[in-house]
């Protein structure tokens, strides 16, 4: 097609130097089959030229909405990069806050008497009871879970082991 096309326009260039030649012998039967055929032949590249300028025109367009695409796309990354950032920082917050009252109920429960400390931590969720324990000092600690059942003890401790690695 891009040949065709080529050849087209390079007989346009052609034809109008034929045009300016059949202009000046207009009575020859020759030069009127041929302005024919340059007619025919211009025709055909006015069509081209057409065809052209209308790709071009969707091409442009197509790139400007391109364009205006990869600009909401880089606008909603950098939108979705900053709440990421934001969330981080906000489970940052949390796991400090978490850790932060996790200590004071450790000082709380050591305070406690070690047989209603055991019941109570025993009842709490798992890693909740480690980080309780592990705010404890090791005394207090090993005094409440001497009061526990001889499973939830060993449960915590090996939980509170592989924490500590």
């Amino acid at each position: 097609m891009t040949k065709r096309i080529l050849f087209l326009l390079f007989l346009c260039l052609f034809v109008g130097s034929a045009d300016r030649i059949g202009q000046a012998d207009e009575n020859s039967t020759a030069v009127s089959a041929a302005t024919v055929e340059e007619r025919r032949i211009l025709a055909e590249l006015r069509e081209a030229r057409q065809l052209l300028q209308e790709r071009e025109q969707k091409v442009a367009q197509r790139e400007m909405e391109l364009k205006t695409l990869r600009e909401e796309v880089d606008k909603k990354l950098a939108d979705l990069e900053q709440r990421r950032a934001e969330l981080a920082q906000m489970l940052t917050e949390k796991d400090e806050t978490e850790v932060r009252k996790a200590k004071e109920l450790s000082k709380m429960y050591e305070k406690m008497d070690p047989f209603k400390a055991a019941e109570v931590i025993a009842s709490l969720e798992k890693d909740l009871a480690v980080a309780i324990l592990e705010g404890m000092r090791g005394k207090s600690a090993g005094k409440i879970l001497q009061e526990m059942e001889r499973e939830t003890a060993a449960d915590l401790t090996v939980s509170y082991s592989s924490l500590a690695e």
